[in-house]
């Protein structure tokens, strides 16, 4: 349907007015104002359903429910009700999924519709329990359908709707307090970003992934109007009303505000695009009347991201203690009697050392202090015999936690052994002439390098050597059998240096890039078919760097790790610290295993944990990317 299809309302017709900022190139001229037509069907929202063309009107009525039009607004079905609100995503080709805000109850009703015979059905209603829900929005991924809700007591709670299943189900992802007074939400699903409107206040940006960070930003409105709703396109492009403002407001790469006849009292607008412009919808609650027609600029374009490799994971540890940036780094120990009873080793950094079953349960937990990083080594020379030990870097007292671990899987603390370091931060450890040594970093760049001897229960502590690094360091990882310390700048890169060549000097073998960026964390060396590889932490955009250590340290790629919903385990964010191996972990995991920090723990939202992913995962990667 093109704009000359859509007959001129008398006296409705808008002028233009400049914007603030200067359009693209790209975009309509704005002399070209956006004319609108009334249609017969009474209701409180019209949203266009677009695909390639426009299929359809969607209305929402609080007296008659949810009604589903033509393009030429010929009414084809309908749902009786009291539908406040209402969102559509597409389900396939000729289905919606559409999620409509109870008037009478403010539970949200899921529907799905056949777009050809307008024929609603009722999938799961989905109640309110202790406060009003106000608002309802749609987001759709490549893979999953997501709902946005807020509720009177000012909580937005994001939830994944199980489609794919017989009988619907709906899980809670993460909640997040955003204020009282909202009175719409809209999400952009290509720029993944959630918008809020809140009365008298403005427009509120929030990230709508999964993994999203809790960080706003906020669009104000100077005349603070009534914000009533906001609609937004896929690229980002969003639109607000106000019921004492006549304007339709646009907001993205540009910002324009178009008068409309001050007659009007906008209630709602809804807006969607295709290959012929933009479409919108509004209700004009001084008639009570219902106007589509199409606003000026051209159809929403997002450019194709580059595609990543992504893995779901397999398993997830219990959450640590309590909410905030606490877990940190993980380490195996392997038990060579029993792989399958092997542990992991994770660090709490406001609490403690924490054990974990492989299939993440929690075995048992240690109240040592602000321990960050972690690292076990095994069969290491005594005196009285071999004994397993893991290190790690105590921020309570700036010193080194030594932990001893029995054949039964026991871990017991030996005792804390200063540094003269100030803020100890990173720490990996390994086995060097037949002796342990740890390596432990500073926020400040410097590093030290000690060797431990045993003696019946004690340690005896040496610092053996010491550098710096410009800016801020903290994973790390040491390569047994060539001495070899891999070393992260957080801002920069990966470097390498030698622990047992003096002569050897330090240098950087990755930098940051496209693929991989700062902040560089947690890493750790997975051998596979006899080469090394060196797993690197990117936190900056969630992804994991592979290098081939054996091959000049290239680059083989970077994976992500995504939302397992069937085993309602989620993705991975801003991980820390990480670990691997590819000693065989029992039936299970013939190749070994990898676990991360998750920074975001959701579905449902609670404490941080570390995400455990099958080695056969990882070693696909190498085999497909070598």
């Amino acid at each position: 349907m093109k704009l000359a299809a859509l007959s001129l309302i008398t006296g409705l017709l808008i002028a233009g007015c400049t914007g603030t900022a200067t359009p693209p190139a790209e975009y309509t001229s704005l002399d070209n104002a956006p004319t609108f037509t009334a249609i017969k069907t009474k209701g409180e929202s019209l949203q266009p359903v677009t695909n390639e063309s426009l299929t359809g009107w969607l209305v929402t009525s609080e007296h008659a429910g949810l009604i589903w039009l033509s393009p030429d607004y010929t009414e084809q079905g309908n749902w009786p009700g009291h539908i406040s609100q209402a969102d559509w995503r597409w389900l396939d080709n000729n289905t919606l999924v559409v999620a409509a805000l109870d008037n009478n109850t403010t539970a949200v009703q899921l529907f799905t519709l056949d777009i050809h015979n307008g024929n609603f059905t009722h999938q799961l209603t989905v109640p309110s329990n202790i406060a009003d829900r106000e608002t309802v929005c749609l987001q759709q991924d490549s893979a999953h359908v997501f709902m946005f809700s807020t509720d009177a007591r000012g909580l937005l709670t994001h939830s994944l709707l199980h489609t794919e299943q017989a009988n619907w189900q709906v899980s809670e992802v993460r909640s997040l307090m955003v204020g009282p007074n909202i009175s719409a939400c809209s999400v952009a699903d290509d720029t993944r970003t959630l918008f809020i409107a809140e009365e008298e206040v403005g427009i509120w940006q929030y990230p709508a992934a999964p993994e999203g960070e809790n960080v706003r930003v906020l669009e104000y409105f100077t005349s603070t109007p009534e914000l009533e709703s906001v609609s937004a396109l896929r690229d980002g492009r969003y639109y607000s009303v106000a019921t004492d403002a006549p304007v339709i407001s646009e907001r993205g790469d540009i910002s324009n505000d178009w008068q409309v006849t001050s007659q009007w009292e906008l209630k709602s607008i809804k807006v969607s695009s295709n290959s012929s412009g933009i479409l919108a919808g509004v209700y004009d609650e001084a008639s009570h009347t219902l106007f589509a027609g199409y606003l000026p600029g051209q159809p929403a374009m997002v450019s194709a991201e580059k595609p990543v490799t992504m893995f779901t994971a397999d398993a997830q540890t219990a959450p640590v203690n309590r909410f905030g940036d606490a877990a940190d780094d993980p380490a195996f120990w392997i038990n060579s009697a029993y792989p399958n009873k092997s542990l992991i080793l994770g660090t709490d950094k406001k609490y403690g050392l924490n054990v974990y079953a492989l299939n993440g349960s929690l075995l048992q937990t240690l109240p040592v202090g602000r321990v960050n990083n972690v690292d076990v080594r095994q069969g290491i020379a005594t005196p009285s015999g071999t004994v397993d030990i893991a290190v790690a870097s105590n921020r309570s007292s700036q010193s080194l936690s030594i932990f001893t671990i029995g054949a039964n899987g026991n871990v017991a603390l030996l005792d804390h052994y200063p540094t003269t370091l100030s803020d100890v931060y990173g720490l990996c450890s390994g086995i060097i002439n037949d002796a342990l040594h740890v390596v432990v970093n500073d926020t400040d760049g410097r590093f030290q390098e000690y060797e431990v001897q045993f003696e019946n229960t004690a340690a005896k502590v040496k610092l053996v050597s010491e550098f710096t690094l410009p800016s801020q360091p903290e994973g790390c990882a040491i390569d047994d059998a060539s001495g070899m310390l891999y070393y992260g700048e957080e801002s920069t890169g990966v470097w390498m240096r030698s622990l047992t060549n003096p002569t050897f000097s330090a240098a950087r073998i990755a930098a940051i890039n496209d693929d991989v960026h700062a902040d560089i964390e947690g890493m750790d060396i997975y051998i596979f078919e006899g080469q090394r590889f060196l797993i690197v932490s990117s936190q900056g955009n969630n992804r994991f760097a592979v290098y081939a250590l054996d091959d000049n340290n290239r680059l083989l790629g970077t994976f992500g790790i995504k939302m397992n919903h069937e085993d309602g385990i989620d993705g991975v964010s801003e991980t820390d610290g990480l670990a691997v191996t590819s000693m065989p972990l029992g039936a299970s995991y013939p190749l070994g295993m990898m676990v991360v920090q998750d920074g975001r723990n959701v579905l449902p939202m609670s404490p941080q944990n570390f995400k455990i992913i099958n080695g056969q995962k990882l070693a696909g990667f190498i085999r497909s990317h070598r």
